[in-house]
């Protein structure tokens, strides 16, 4: 619930921030918010991810667990898929961060031990990030050409 909270306010409250800032005027958007807006959202974006390394290692760990009630694996129990040919896993970077349980035969499942829209919000994050960024480098080269050198921040 808590996650599912984060996950909605976060994207609602930097959009709320763009928003608002942008409205406010490009003269009162100085490049201390810019700079400011570009920070939150690389922190975002980091928090994101280590949300997708923490699902992520849970379930690696969860899988190399030996003893009783190991084979097959936990994140490979799923219902409706075939657990007692899972001889693997294996971990899945693109297009996802993911989980996939590998069969006897070479195909493999994946599982949902690691959610599948962490990885695209933790790219939007970033790709927000970069922009906020490029924004106030391409503003602070604007003003130096001009000649129009703000008070350092």
């Amino acid at each position: 619930m808590l996650l599912l909270l984060f996950l909605v306010l976060v994207p609602v409250f930097f959009g709320t921030l763009v928003a608002l800032l942008v409205r406010s005027g490009r003269a009162a958007f100085d490049r201390r918010w810019e700079r400011l807006l570009a920070l939150l959202l690389s922190g975002a974006a980091l928090l994101v991810l280590g949300l997708v390394l923490l699902h992520l290692a849970g379930a690696v760990f969860t899988a190399e667990e030996g003893g009783t009630d190991s084979s097959p694996m936990r994140p490979c129990r799923i219902p409706g898929k075939p657990a007692e040919h899972v001889i693997d896993y294996r971990i899945d970077l693109v297009p996802v961060v993911g989980f996939s349980c590998v069969l006897t035969d070479g195909s493999s499942y994946g599982t949902d031990e690691v959610p599948a829209h962490l990885t695209p919000l933790a790219a939007g994050l970033g790709l927000l990030a970069a922009g906020a960024r490029s924004a106030d480098r391409r503003r602070t080269r604007t003003e130096e050409a001009n000649g129009l050198t703000a008070q350092a921040s």
